[in-house]
């Protein structure tokens, strides 16, 4: 939202006006301005203007939004009056910039891309350097790791089908047996 635009002088009202001032004068000015009525290229900005202040202003809270941003710019001191000038700019530095001060000229040029090669280059060479030195060195002896752990089932054998009754007399005889009878189901 911007405060440099007054939305109280595009709607001609006053900035203590209501809410009922300001959707009459609301209603006044796009009567006269909207595209279907005047189809002229002042009147669209003009209306476009005036849905902007409207939506700002008939909003309660974006209207208290919008008059303290306009108090504080009404606020700030003016440097019109003869022999006074505006103090300089302060640079505005990021929160991680006002942290590292220590670093010398941030606001200098960045070291060109042939440099980003090179650095990248040389921190591989000495990565690959570092790697041959640590792995030749003989008293440590690196062990493979154990081998992963395998959950084994085994499986369990199906017990047995029942046995054949012993038919088998103490007589001697082969007479052959009789297969049990099911139950009578009445």
């Amino acid at each position: 939202m911007e405060a440099t635009v007054d939305h109280y002088a595009t709607l001609g009202i006053d900035a203590r006006a209501e809410a009922a001032a300001i959707r009459l004068a609301y209603r006044n000015l796009m009567r006269r301005y909207h595209p279907d009525v005047n189809a002229t290229e002042e009147a669209a900005v003009r209306a476009t203007e005036i849905n902007a202040a409207y939506a700002c202003l008939s909003d309660p809270d974006e209207r208290a939004h919008y008059d303290r941003l306009r108090a504080a710019i009404h606020a700030r001191p003016s440097f019109t009056q003869p022999g006074m000038t505006p103090p300089p700019p302060r640079p505005q530095r990021s929160a991680w910039q006002r942290q590292h001060t220590y670093m010398a000229d941030l606001e200098g040029e960045p070291p060109p891309a042939k440099w980003k090669f090179v650095s990248l280059g040389l921190a591989t060479v000495i990565t690959i350097i570092t790697f041959k030195i640590t792995s030749e060195i003989s008293g440590v002896v690196m062990t493979p790791p154990p081998p992963p752990m395998a959950f084994v089932q085994t499986a369990v054998p199906a017990p047995e089908a029942p046995a054949k009754p012993d038919c088998s007399r103490g007589d001697g005889s082969n007479a052959p047996c009789a297969e049990p009878r099911a139950a009578d189901p009445r």
